[in-house]
């Protein structure tokens, strides 16, 4: 959903271990001081973690608390506003929506943006290509993710912030209303629907997310210090923090979500639904969603470290342009740009496209991750750009091709290598991978790597189709 952009409590990211408060001393990244836990604005030492009991959980008393936490965003916005050194230019909204309201909402924007038969023919596209590893009515899957994710959220489209769920936690709520502010702060000087247009790339989208979000978990946790001045010992320690949850795999990420919904006795059965059943969301869809808030906060902690507020502002007006820059921020993003290669592929004759797109290094990790783990960072990494493209012929059989071009040969290598070792794992029993592997329902898998390119087509008969996609793709 690029419109629709949707909060998670990331409390849950300091439970085992709150933020902590520099001590005296230095501190570099990762660097152990004391902790001590953030203490709550205007209100007693509380655990955010202590469910509420049935008396304070009635449905009056939630829309209580919500109507307080409402209440107090004047006040955050103040403190906000000196924190992330921006102004609120004008007015923001805000209002409490039930959770079926919020199911509605997302609903109505997943249907929008990914109709029937185009949600059946991109499911069709990822299972082909092997990003999904059965078939699904992704636009459905998409809807559920989501759910999962039922805090709050910002609405650029009406300049509006909705609170969802509302734990019995003052510190909690405030600390999601911080980060759902600092998106109207983002949109009010940057225009988020601008910044998230529909033209662009998955992988440069899922690029721009990490900004965003990155923006907001970094600045909401920066809130939940409770300091108003930022100095580098604190932020060493908060770095330190961040590249611990960050580094998280897909397993670590998904008990997170759970134990952010223990806060939340209150729960809508649907939400509380969508989240028990997160081990049935593809890796595809759940990762960049998830990945996007901590892994986004190292993108913003370290432009900040380059140069304070301005440098986080102009990854707004220059954005990055691929998962590899924020992935690696330290040293594709920082101080130089790596930048990728534009590449563009031919339509065969007589096929309709159901799928046009890059993969990037994300998507190519989470691909590698499905089929052959230990691979997985190896065989993603050096990526230097890419695309694929999947057809449905005039006999209705799917054809994929994908070009690939990496930073260096011996990259090239890698991913071809590890390719093939997936495609083993994809389609088991297949003869010799020279002749091209075969798929079940027709059609073989052909590779081939030329210097620091590598070519797939996928799903036709005859190596010669390798050697038409070679010649008519381009590469900037």
């Amino acid at each position: 959903m690029n419109r629709a952009i949707v909060a998670v409590c990331l409390l849950a990211a300091c439970r085992d271990k709150p933020i902590a408060q520099p001590a005296t001393g230095d501190a570099g990244p990762g660097k152990p001081l004391a902790a001590t836990a953030p203490a709550p604005r205007d209100a007693a030492a509380v655990d955010p973690w202590v469910q509420p009991d049935a008396a304070s959980d009635t449905p009056e008393a939630r829309r209580k608390r919500a109507d307080a936490a409402l209440g107090r965003v004047a006040t955050i916005k103040i403190q906000l506003a000196k924190l992330r050194s921006l102004s609120f230019d004008h007015e923001l909204p805000t209002a409490f929506q039930s959770a079926a309201e919020f199911r509605a909402f997302v609903h109505r924007e997943i249907a929008k943006e990914l109709p029937p038969d185009q949600s059946k023919d991109l499911s069709a596209a990822l299972f082909h290509v092997g990003l999904l590893t059965k078939p699904i009515d992704l636009a459905e899957v998409e809807e559920q993710a989501a759910t999962t994710q039922a805090g709050a959220y910002y609405d650029p489209a009406v300049k509006s912030f909705f609170l969802v769920m509302v734990p019995d936690s003052e510190l909690m709520l405030d600390t999601i209303s911080a980060h759902e502010l600092t998106h109207g702060l983002q949109d009010q000087h940057f225009d988020l629907i601008k910044y998230l247009p529909p033209k662009l790339d998955d992988d440069a989208a899922t690029a721009r997310r990490f900004v965003v979000e990155g923006d907001a978990t970094f600045t909401m946790l920066l809130y939940a210090v409770g300091k108003d001045k930022i100095n580098p010992a604190m932020l060493g320690v908060l770095r330190g923090q961040i590249e611990k949850f960050s580094s998280l795999d897909l397993a670590g990420l998904k008990d997170m979500t759970r134990q952010q919904s223990a806060a939340f006795s209150s729960m809508d059965g649907d939400i509380k639904k969508s989240i028990d059943a997160m081990d049935d969301i593809p890796a595809t869809v759940l990762v960049p969603m998830l990945d996007s808030y901590m892994k986004g906060a190292l993108v913003d902690l370290i432009a900040y470290q380059q140069g304070g507020w301005p440098a986080v502002d102009a990854l707004f007006r220059n954005p990055p342009e691929s998962t590899e820059q924020v992935l690696h921020p330290a040293t594709k993003l920082f101080p130089n740009r790596d930048r990728p290669h534009r590449v563009s592929l031919a339509v065969p004759a007589g096929a309709r496209p159901i799928a046009n797109n890059v993969m990037g290094e994300l998507q190519w990790s989470i691909y590698f991750g499905l089929w052959k783990p230990d691979l997985a960072t190896k065989a993603s990494e050096g990526w230097g750009g890419d695309r694929y493209m999947v057809v449905r012929r005039a006999d209705g059989r799917l054809v994929a091709t994908t070009a690939t071009i990496w930073d260096t040969p011996a990259d090239a290598k890698e991913f071809a290598d590890a390719y093939l070792a997936s495609l083993a794992v994809r389609f088991p029993g297949s003869p010799d991978p020279t002749t091209g592997v075969t798929r079940p329902g027709g059609g073989k898998v052909f590779v081939r790597t030329l210097g620091t390119k590598v070519f797939i087509v996928d799903g036709v008969d005859e190596p010669t189709a390798v050697d038409a996609a070679i010649k008519s793709t381009k590469f900037d």
